[in-house]
């Protein structure tokens, strides 16, 4: 049984690597003008750089901005905001 889940999280991590060199870092070089549809097999990532999660989100990334209240630009679009604990 260890060996089976070893082998599967080696295979998961081989294709997430593919997936970053065949569809993300060409994306790297150029963002495209208006964001990806998101890719619903992916399991996105939480960040705190808005920056990096503007990018992310152009990709086609799930990204969830975990921020300070007080740092969030007023013009920004907050569909659902969590209080975390």
């Amino acid at each position: 049984v260890a060996f089976v889940m070893q082998l599967q999280h080696t295979l998961l991590d081989i294709h997430a690597l593919l997936d970053y060199v065949k569809i993300l870092y060409p994306l790297l070089t150029s963002l495209p003008s208006k964001p990806m549809h998101a890719n619903p097999t992916w399991m996105g990532c939480f960040m705190r750089n808005t920056e990096v999660c503007e990018s992310l989100y152009f990709m086609g990334v799930p990204v969830w901005l975990v921020h300070d209240e007080e740092f969030i630009p007023l013009t920004m679009n907050i569909i659902h905001p969590v209080q975390l604990m």
